[in-house]
């Protein structure tokens, strides 16, 4: 129903007069006593001056904006919002033929229902309008009710209904979840609330990713219910079916709950699969707790250091040490020596992407730098370095006098490094450092320079440098001294710890190492999927400006572990390669290529999609969860026999009943075409009649 409240006009009322005047005053003008108008009857004088001032009237109308106002009477039924859990634990009791039909039967007739509205809402991690199936894979019921709030907060609701066994395995509880509900909600005790005795393995907690030869914790908490005094026997197995840990149990508890650590050393790079198993003599209800699996992405992406140096020196201890600290360095050292019994075969060892180089002295032990062009370098002088020889090898920095004239001194920081950041307790640290050992002879450098620390003597800061980077084909970094050992003792001493020393040579270290990525294809995925996941790729292809490309066709070829290859291409979604499929559980390798002007790009990568069976692992229905999620939102819990009771109270409740509101709405006059047209109607009206009569 719709009422015309007014017109209103965005003007004063001089406006509106003037508006008033100037169409009279226009029309008069027109029509003033001319001799052609004098034989021509009085009213169609007044006709024509009609039409003419309502034409010019409507038209500087229009120009002050006009408004209509109007209003539309709307009757809203109240709602009922239905949501159903729609996870395979509902028919994983006894009672499942039951939900497969009984119930469904009893969802039917609400649907059918023609004087109140429901609305139904299947829900698992996620919330979907279909039909109800009980194949949901993980519960979320805490972002369910946040959705569901959201969703309908501006809707007339009258009451809410969760359907559920309240067993949730993602999310937060949700009784600890502050969701505000426009309408009370009422909750459906489903499931088996008899709690069977029961030995499972509760929860794993490991690390996702580690790197190859650490050694990674794993924590396995096992729970047991109804059987004290019995005995159960864990066990960890390998991909390859190697028990790996063993622990006989006893349980001391009618609820018995407790944790098992232990290690993993994992030897080889990819996806490790490790199987858990949880056994007993006793009978068990549910078994499929009793099992667990859990995955650890093994990568090998340590970045190898080589250590290079002529003389023995308390520094090569503290770097090794330091860096050694660190997961992701990979740390070798060789003594450049006639009489290290010990051969380095350079040709052989050339993945490094570092090389340390100690005081260096001979052209021999120069010329083994040869073997690593353009890997990032750290050359470090000291009071044995040959610095004549140095000069000669290396084209980024000459020393002006190479004598060995060595000092103490100390380094004070430069305030605008910028390259990467130093925090106050690392200045401070720096600051405090003991006395270096640094080259009395001043450098100059062939290229740019990014001074770190400069040389300090006294209270005087001077502008030589001590720790510098510059750049040319790749990096180097220069250390013109000597004494990091005592840096390092001074750390424990004034911290009892050697974690700012670790830090500053990490962020050294990690500077060099840094570089852009030049590789021009990524591929980005998870290595572990769900079974009801959906598998998803991202890829970008860049040319060599490294701008982004999307005209390129991007193949993918996944390769199960029998062999059974599947084709796929990526299409391009925001400007980016995307690839979503849904594959069987099993493992997958995969190879994704792009062919960019005659240059193949390639990447290859592992993957794996298990059925962890999240909701067969607990099957006792919690019926204190849904009581205190109906109290909290002013309702109550009922049993599934009593849906259609629960239905007929809502309905015959006082506040159950239509509810009418009014919409307001403004529309401007100009929008009116009819009104247009009025105008072009009145001005050919006026103009026919003045052709047909007065030819005026």
């Amino acid at each position: 129903m719709m009422v015309l409240i007014s017109i209103i006009i965005n003007a004063s009322f001089f406006l509106l007069l003037l508006t008033l005047l100037a169409s009279l005053f226009l029309s008069a003008i027109l029509y003033k006593k001319q001799t052609v108008l004098l034989n021509i009857p009085k009213y169609l004088l007044i006709v024509l001056f009609f039409l003419r001032f309502f034409s010019f009237f409507l038209l500087f109308l229009l120009l002050l904006e006009p408004e209509l106002k109007g209003n539309e009477k709307v009757i809203e039924k109240p709602l009922i919002v239905f949501l159903q859990d729609n996870t395979t634990s509902i028919i994983s009791n006894h009672d499942s033929l039951y939900y497969q039909n009984h119930y469904l039967k009893k969802i039917d007739s609400l649907k059918a229902l023609n004087n109140i509205n429901i609305d139904f809402i299947l829900f698992d991690d996620n919330i979907e309008k279909k039909i109800i199936d009980f194949t949901g894979s993980t519960t979320n019921i805490s972002s369910v009710l946040e959705q569901v709030s959201n969703i309908y907060s501006n809707t007339y609701v009258s009451a809410y209904i969760l359907a559920s066994d309240g067993i949730f395995n993602q999310g937060l509880n949700p009784i600890y979840k502050d969701n505000y509900f426009n309408a009370p909600l009422y909750t459906v005790q489903l499931g088996d609330t008899i709690e069977y005795q029961d030995a499972l393995v509760k929860s794993i907690i490991n690390n996702k990713i580690t790197y190859l030869g650490n050694e990674t914790p794993v924590e396995i908490v096992v729970e047991a219910k109804g059987m004290i005094n019995k005995e159960l026997i864990l066990d960890v197995y390998n991909d390859e079916k190697q028990s790996i840990y063993h622990q006989n149990i006893v349980v001391n508890d009618s609820y018995y709950v407790d944790n098992f650590q232990f290690f993993i050393s994992p030897e080889e790079p990819g996806i490790k699969n490790y199987h858990v198993s949880l056994q007993s003599n006793e009978i068990e209800k549910n078994t499929f707790n009793n099992e667990k699996d859990f995955f650890i992405d093994v990568i090998d992406d340590r970045k190898r250091i080589l250590l290079l140096f002529s003389h023995h020196h308390p520094d090569i201890a503290a770097i090794q040490e330091s860096l050694a600290s660190h997961d992701q360095y990979e740390v070798h050292s060789h003594w450049l020596s006639d009489l290290n019994p010990k051969q380095f075969n350079y040709t052989e060892n050339n993945g490094y992407s570092l090389i340390i180089a100690h005081q260096l002295s001979t052209e021999s032990e120069f010329n083994k730098l040869k073997y690593y062009n353009k890997v990032p370098i750290l050359h470090i002088i000291g009071s044995r370095s040959n610095l004549n020889t140095f000069n000669q090898f290396q084209d980024f920095i000459k020393f002006k006098n190479i004598d060995k004239s060595f000092e103490y001194s100390n380094v004070s920081l430069n305030t605008t490094f910028s390259s990467f950041l130093i925090n106050d307790s690392l200045s401070n640290f720096l600051s405090l450092s003991t006395p270096f050992l640094t080259p009395f002879s001043e450098i100059e450098s062939n290229s740019f320079v990014d001074v770190l620390l400069y040389k300090k003597i006294g209270s005087l800061n001077t502008e030589r440098p001590v720790l510098f980077f510059t750049e040319n084909n790749y990096k180097a970094g220069f250390l013109l001294g000597e004494g990091l050992w005592r840096w390092r003792l001074n750390d424990t001493y004034l911290n009892n710890s050697n974690s700012l020393f670790n830090h500053f040579l990490s962020q050294v270290t990690q500077y060099l190492l840094l570089d852009e990525d030049k590789d021009r294809f990524h591929v980005n995925f998870d290595p572990v999927y769900q079974s009801s996941q959906r598998v998803i790729f991202e890829a970008e292809l860049y040319n060599k400006n490294f701008e982004s490309i999307t005209s390129i066709d991007i193949e993918m070829q996944l390769t199960d572990s029998l062999g059974v290859n599947y084709q796929y291409q990526f299409i391009v979604v925001d400007n980016k390669y995307h690839l979503d499929v849904s594959l069987p559980d099993g493992k997958y390798e995969f190879i994704a290529t792009a062919d960019f002007n005659n240059e193949l790009f390639v990447k290859k990568g592992k993957i794996i999609i298990s059925n962890f069976d999240i909701e067969s692992r607990d099957l006792v229905a919690k019926d204190n969860l849904l009581l205190d999620l109906a109290l909290q939102n002013n309702g109550h819990m009922i049993t599934k026999d009593s849906l259609t009771q629960l239905i007929d109270g809502i309905i015959s409740l006082p506040t159950f009943k239509p509810r009418a509101y009014f919409n307001y709405y403004y529309q401007s006059l100009i929008n009116f075409q009819s009104l247009l047209v009025l105008i072009l109607c009145t001005l050919f009206i006026e103009w026919f009649l003045r052709r047909r009569y007065i030819n005026y």
